[in-house]
């Protein structure tokens, strides 16, 4: 049975179709247009229905659901997780048979993305221009928010930074760093093989991850 996955961290709004196999078969891609806001709101449940209806494929037929749940924009992560849910619950997730929800973090998926081996900090951008988001490979999913002044002291360690930065360079980051977005293909492999499938009461509990700096240690220059 297909898979449906999306991807909401950011502006950028990205939503696709896969096998049960995690291989893609239809992806949409938009971003918001100079003046709008943001279009996830508007566009995230039209463009999913033109998806599955031009795949052939009904809302009831889909497996598993997989989202990016943070680090990430506040309102675009909150608009993603909440139409995933309504998607769970309208599909039948409170039952077995229903489709169940995959929540990834954005540092897990640019891991895989890159085929990450050995130690390397993984840096997402934070809700301002001196706070990153980071994590330390194999322990993707442990996040740490991180000043700029902390960033530096780190010193010239390998890192893998989410392409936001080549449009948005920091002063605080390494120019010899790789770079690398979540794609929807690897998000689509992942939900596929993920054995944390979330259904009924447990969907309730889930909330987006974004961390600031109340609920997260900030580490800075001492």
């Amino acid at each position: 049975m297909p898979i449906i996955v999306f991807n909401t961290s950011t502006a950028h709004l990205a939503i696709g179709i896969a096998s049960e196999d995690g291989e893609m078969l239809r992806e949409f891609h938009a971003d918001a247009s100079e003046g709008e806001r943001g279009i996830h709101d508007a566009r995230l449940a039209l463009e999913t229905a033109k998806l599955l209806a031009e795949s052939g494929i009904p809302a009831r037929e889909i497996s598993r659901i997989g989202l990016i749940i943070g680090p990430g924009s506040f309102t675009g992560l909150r608009i993603g997780l909440s139409f995933a849910k309504g998607f769970c619950f309208a599909a039948g997730a409170n039952s077995t048979a229903g489709p169940g929800l995959v929540p990834l973090t954005q540092h897990e998926v640019m891991a895989a993305e890159s085929k990450a081996t050995g130690s390397i900090y993984i840096v997402t951008p934070g809700y301002r221009e001196d706070l990153f988001y980071i994590a330390k490979f194999p322990e993707s999913k442990d996040l740490r928010l991180l000043n700029g002044a902390a960033i530096s002291q780190l010193g010239n360690v390998p890192m893998l930074l989410h392409d936001h930065f080549l449009l948005h360079p920091s002063p605080f980051l390494p120019d010899t760093a790789t770079y690398v977005s979540p794609s929807l293909a690897t998000i689509a492999r992942l939900t596929a093989s993920s054995s944390t499938l979330l259904r009924d009461g447990t969907l309730d509990t889930l909330e987006p991850m974004y961390l600031t700096e109340f609920q997260a240690s900030v580490e800075r220059q001492r």
